[in-house]
């Protein structure tokens, strides 16, 4: 009797496809939306209705933890570690004067560390660690004194560092460890806020290239 095989399914590991990234990000944005109306729509969509009815905040202050799985460069697999964000309104109401929304710059630092390096021979130690610096522009939407949701789109710095701590295999051509470093990386996000209070709540991102949960304050 042949046993039936079962698939698990799961985010693309997004092994340089923007069509998988944006899939992942619709899927994010559509159980954000299904939370809402968990929530109670009638709540969702009078507030949605009402521009202004959010909290007001100079700087919105979110240290998180993070996986990566797009753009791995020479890590093997997910990378993971943590980072910050700062986000500044810009527009405290708008740009859509009749509904409930703001717009904001956000900016911060991403750690990531791989433990494995793509094509090493598994005898080997090697690993890998990138620094990523977004500057994303953030649109938010408020629907409910606890939900709000929100699209990010910018670029980020990225710096990037492998190398062989036992048994380099020294292929020709490939030293045992090196670095690089690129000016311009292009990062989407879709995320919600989860407000506990006023002030303190949590922040879901994903996107590409990573995911993100963290607390979040706003000052």
């Amino acid at each position: 009797m042949r046993a039936k095989a079962t698939r698990r399914a799961r985010c693309p590991t997004l092994s340089g496809s923007s069509g998988q990234s944006a899939l992942c990000s619709a899927l994010a944005g559509a159980c954000v939306f299904g939370l809402l109306s968990l929530l109670g729509p009638g709540v969702a969509a009078a507030q949605i209705k009402q521009p202004g009815n959010h909290p007001h905040y100079s700087v919105e202050l979110e240290p998180h933890l993070l996986l990566q799985w797009d753009r791995n460069w020479q890590g093997r697999g997910s990378g993971y570690g943590p980072g910050f964000r700062a986000s500044i309104p810009i527009l405290q109401d708008g740009p859509i004067p009749k509904i409930n929304n703001s717009l904001g710059i956000s900016f911060g630092v991403d750690w990531a560390y791989f433990n494995d390096c793509d094509g090493q021979p598994y005898s080997a130690a090697c690993s890998v660690s990138q620094w990523w610096f977004p500057v994303v522009a953030q649109w938010n939407f408020f629907f409910t004194p606890i939900v709000s949701v929100f699209g990010e789109v910018g670029a980020a710095l990225v710096s990037r560092h492998f190398s062989y701590s036992d048994r380099c295999p020294q292929v020709v051509g490939v030293g045992c460890s090196g670095s690089t470093f690129d000016p311009f990386q292009p990062v989407f996000y879709a995320g919600g806020r989860f407000l506990f209070s006023k002030s303190v709540g949590m922040v879901v991102r994903i996107g590409t290239p990573s995911l993100t949960i963290g607390a979040d304050f706003l000052l």
